[in-house]
């Protein structure tokens, strides 16, 4: 969503040199990971033809509307044979449930108060995308068992808002580097991260190290027994994180952002980043696209929108 929300400090007549520094994504303490040891790519891929013990489940929160410029970047000539017009993108999370571990929400969902919580820079930008909520995390909740746990793809607020409506002992864990991110349009924008995650305990940062095999930054056995699989996959943020479940019926791949649409996964667009998280972000799209088409059982669900021709891809 940085397309609209710069577009609308341009227009405002903002300067960026508002603030002398960069400003963190958030200032909420971060403690290391007490989940997650460190594994080679091979070892994920060998535990794919081992039957899964996780249930999975997709769901859609909100559904929101913007021009392809918020998911491809317009100055990148390979985008210059995408013609101009709109795209609709869902806010997904998705339930996992462990037999010994528990459930385990990847990403947040949507809070009906999220929107009290932002500055009005930001609800200008959020209501600019026409954002429909479909269902709240609060009411997805009702009659449910709580979570224990929200892994995130990111801090983007697409991402984390839910994280409003979940009791605040529930442990939140991301991405090296996420929390620290520093630009200087955080400040203008008010820190959305930091009023989401007010109340809830310390962040819990993945401590990957690098892949032996060089097919992904990083890669994590989240519990030991092959279930969960966190991927270290920088560029649309510093600390982007994919997950790979191997549920009883069938290994899922959920990317975040960095592949949020079909134009990025399917026609291989590159989307809006920083010109120094350029060829990070390049490069993670490539290893997860990659990693897919060695790998035709796993089920493939992107940021925001569901791959074509592949099962499950009905509306939510």
């Amino acid at each position: 969503m940085s397309r609209p929300i710069m577009s609308l400090l341009v227009g405002l007549g903002f300067a960026i040199a508002v603030s002398a520094c960069a400003t963190p994504t958030t200032r909420h303490p971060v403690i290391a990971a007490d989940l997650g040891a460190p594994a080679a790519s091979s070892d994920m891929a060998t535990s794919l033809a081992r039957p899964g013990v996780v249930t999975f489940q997709r769901v859609a929160f909100a559904h929101w509307t913007g021009g392809r410029g918020t998911f491809i970047d317009r100055d990148d000539p390979r985008t210059a044979e995408v013609p101009q017009g709109s795209e609709e993108a869902t806010i997904y999370a998705y339930v996992i449930d462990h037999p010994r571990f528990g459930r385990v929400l990847i990403d947040a969902g949507v809070s009906a108060e999220l929107d009290d919580r932002l500055n009005w820079i930001m609800r200008r930008s959020v209501r600019d995308l026409n954002v429909r909520i479909e269902r709240t995390t609060a009411q997805w909740l009702a009659g449910q068992t709580a979570p224990g746990a929200v892994f995130l793809t990111h801090l983007h607020f697409d991402h984390v808002g839910g994280l409003i409506d979940l009791p605040l002992a529930t442990a939140v864990y991301l991405g090296p580097g996420e929390a620290q991110e520093g630009s200087r349009i955080n400040l203008l924008l008010g820190s959305p991260a930091d009023a989401i995650l007010e109340g809830h305990g310390p962040l819990r940062e993945w401590a990957f190290q690098p892949d032996p095999e060089g097919d992904f930054d990083g890669v994590l056995d989240v519990f030991g027994d092959g279930s969960v699989w966190a991927l270290s996959v920088p560029g649309h943020s510093a600390g982007s994180t994919a997950y790979m479940v191997n549920a009883i019926d069938g290994p899922k791949l959920i990317v975040g952002d960095a592949v949020s649409t079909r134009l990025g996964w399917e026609d291989g667009m590159p989307q809006p980043v920083p010109a120094a998280a350029r060829a990070a972000a390049d490069r993670s799209a490539e290893r997860l696209r990659r990693f897919a088409t060695a790998h035709p059982s796993v089920e493939v669900f992107l940021g925001h929108q569901s791959r074509t021709g592949q099962p499950g891809t009905q509306p939510d």
